[in-house]
């Protein structure tokens, strides 16, 4: 009777020191979550691969408010430039990636998975996708990773 009673209390006390594992949710907006500077290289991208490092496009996502974002794409070949897009509004889908629209038209997307960093080594990382082409606005193709 006792081994029993002490079998109980050990097996009690051993599941009542278990630490909480229970998910929270983010705290943090998608704007917060997705901001910041994304570059490209060539293991990303194979069309820059007659770049230099010094040469290749970036995109930072500065954020609006805490579902929006502005999208500035920088180049520094052909010539020196520019060009934003502003009003991008973030959305959550199901594959926990982050859709990035204007208007109706979908702009691009960020998700977690296994990217190439610049040495070719592969690591996981956040990975911007742009394929948005709208007139004098336009960003060609993009693929980068999150600084």
């Amino acid at each position: 009777m006792t081994k029993q009673l002490l079998f109980c209390a050990l097996l009690g006390s051993l599941t009542a020191c278990q630490p909480d594992t229970d998910i929270q949710p983010g705290t943090a907006s998608l704007a917060g979550e997705i901001g910041g500077r994304y570059r490209t290289n060539v293991f990303l991208d194979p069309s820059c691969v007659a770049l230099s490092s010094s040469q290749l496009p970036t995109v930072t996502l500065l954020a609006e408010s805490d579902s929006a974002v502005s999208v500035l794409y920088a180049y520094q070949y052909p010539q020196k430039g520019t060009r934003r897009v502003e009003g991008v509004a973030l959305s959550r889908q199901a594959d926990s990636s982050v859709q990035l629209r204007v208007g109706n038209t979908t702009l691009g997307s960020v998700q977690t998975e296994r990217v190439f960093t610049d040495n070719g080594m592969e690591k996981e990382g956040k990975l911007l996708r742009i394929t948005y082409q709208n007139g004098a606005t336009e960003i060609p193709y993009f693929a980068g990773v999150k600084e």
